[in-house]
Formats: structure tokens, sequence, C-alpha cells
């Protein structure tokens, strides 16, 4: 809440051509976990062709991993901080972005530095894009001191198509490389009758395909529908599409929702319980055959200037997400946040 505050007074400052958007988040599901995250993101163009964008995020979670238990009877909270920086040059009709992202948590560290690049084709009704990341992971085997290393390498190129000025389509392609440890050290499956921690293996490709359409309907009326294939080298494959509606209530007030749902396979070495001497094992939730259905509603407010001493141009949006999974696993999560043009 300080930092929302301390961000939210930077609104008076006099820039030009920036915006400030501050939200915040509270997860809470049906293990009883609760997660508390405020974040900001602040874009400042410094010229008409070169713009900067920074982003800080915290987490504060309530309740420990099923391990962390073991060392810690009344559970460990855990906390996040996130910080990136982006960087984007406009050359005419193209666009080229490099950044880098840190995050820190209790028992785990992600540095990423990425790079992409956009091209706007046939008076802008076309935008080819693609890009790269790479990512170094470090989790530490808590409760011991040991911290592994993990490697990601992640591409992707994109088709952006304008058919007419109500209809916008796009399509998608993404390649994945993670090699390194890949094992969650805080999740533990029965082996032999006894609760291990797993062993996954050290190399993993992921790809993915992925569609989307965006209608404009009569009577201020929208339409959205996604679609996202994805398949990886440990026989995880998934279906995941969703359908949207929005509408336009008067000037100031825009309200929709969504429903989303998905399904997947389970790892190849996937089992609900093991015996034996297998190579690989898992109790990764992540990596279980499960479908999952999520409800979204949400609400875009532009109030009049002056109004909660909010710049012309502000936005207050809300928004209440219900996830229910197969597994008997349910999340809920609200979000408010504000968006605050610079002027």
């Amino acid at each position: 809440m300080a930092t929302s505050a301390l961000l939210l007074a930077a609104a008076g400052y006099n820039w030009a051509q920036n915006q400030l958007d501050v939200s915040f988040h509270a997860f809470q599901d049906s293990r009883g976990v609760t997660v508390l995250s405020p974040d900001a993101n602040f874009t400042k163009d410094f010229t008409d062709r070169t713009s900067v964008k920074l982003k800080f995020g915290v987490d504060a979670i309530s309740a420990a991993s099923d391990s962390c238990a073991r060392c810690h009877s009344d559970g460990a909270t855990n906390g996040r901080f996130v910080g990136s920086a982006n960087i984007t040059r406009k050359y005419g009709d193209t666009k080229v972005t490099g950044g880098a992202e840190f995050s820190r948590e209790l028992f785990y560290q992600a540095t990423t530095v990425l790079a992409s690049v956009s091209r706007d084709l046939h008076n802008a009704n076309t935008t080819v894009a693609g890009g790269f990341a790479f990512s170094l992971n470090q989790p530490q085997l808590h409760p011991g001191p040991t911290v592994e290393s993990q490697q990601s390498y992640d591409a992707y190129a994109s088709v952006t198509q304008s058919w007419t000025k109500r209809t916008v389509t796009q399509v998608g392609y993404e390649i994945n490389q993670v090699n390194g440890y890949q094992t969650n050290p805080f999740l533990r499956t029965t082996l032999n009758g006894v609760m291990t921690v797993g062993n996954s293996p050290e190399a993993r490709t992921r790809h993915a395909l992925s569609a989307r359409l965006r209608q404009a309907l009569p009577a201020e009326t929208f339409f959205e529908a996604d679609y996202r294939r994805y398949h990886d080298t440990w026989s995880v494959d998934s279906n995941a599409f969703s359908l949207g509606l929005s509408h336009h209530f008067g000037p100031r007030i825009v309200g929709g929702g969504s429903w989303r749902h998905y399904a997947q396979s389970g790892a190849y070495f996937y089992q609900p319980e093991y015996t034996g001497s297998p190579t690989y094992f898992t109790g990764d939730f992540r990596l279980f055959p499960f479908d999952s259905n999520s409800v979204t509603g949400r609400f875009e407010i532009t109030p009049k200037a002056g109004l909660l001493m909010m710049p012309a141009g502000s936005t207050l949006a809300l928004q209440y997400e219900r996830y229910r999974a197969t597994t008997g696993f349910e999340a809920g999560i609200f979000t408010g946040g504000v968006r605050i043009p610079l002027k």
C-alpha cells in the first residue's frame, strides 16, 4: 500500500506522453494460501521514437509449501520482489525492444534478458513480430543450503492482421527450451509408501501455437476468442480456449466477462503413487492430468476530471476471477488497479 501511495503521488509531476499503472492483486485458494501483490508499471516517452517502461512489484505469501512445513510447524511466510526495465526504439515502421527483469524470493532467484522486434506492413494493417528471451533461474533446495541452476531459452513469432475496422486476428508460435534442474523441491509424492521430493528430467522442449480473434459487434459491444495448443517432450499436451464479451455502458463505464477452459494430459512419468526404483517421479500438480475452468468479470471506470483527485483520462479497473480444477483446487483472485496519464 505504501508503494502504491508513493507512485500515485508521482502523478502530480509534469511528465509528457507518459503513463502510470498501479494495481493490487489478492489471491486465496482452497489450501488456505493468501497472496497479496501490489505492482506498478511506469512508461515514459523521451522522444517520439524512444520510450522506457519500468516495473516494480512485490508478493506477500501467507502459507508455506508441503516440504517447508516439515521445518516450520506453523508454516512459513514468503515474499517476492520483481523489477524490470525495457526500452523501445522506433525506426520508421519498425520497433526494437530490449530489457531485463530480476526477481527474488525466499528460496528462488530469476534473472531474464529479452529482445524483440516488430514491423508494421500494408499501411499498418499487418504487424509481424518476434522475440527472444534468456532466463537464469536459481532455486534453493530448502531446508538445505544447496542452490541449483536452470537455463531457459524462449523464442516467439506472431502475425497480427486487421481485416476491417471491426475485425482483428493474431496467430503465434512459441518455442521454449529448458535445461538444468527442473524438480520442484517443495512438493512431495508417495514413493514406496514414503513422502519423497520428486525427480524430473533436466531437459524439456515446449511448443505452443495460439490464435486470437477480436470482433466489434453492434451497440458498442466487443467479442474476443482465444485458442492455444501446447505440447512438450515430457508428453504434456494441452488445449485452452476462452470466450469473452465487453460492453460500453455510456462513455465512462466498460464492463465485461470471460470464460476459459483448460485441459491437459499428464507427464509420461506421472503416477498417483510410485513403487520400486523409478528414474523419474513427481508430486508437481502442474504435471498431473486435469481440466479447469475460470470465470472472470471486469469493470473499467473513467471518472470525470478531478474526481477522487485523479487527472483527466485516468481509469479505475476492478476484476474478479474464480478458478476451479478437477483436482479439487479452487482459487479466487481479486484485482484493483488505476491507470494515470502523466501529462
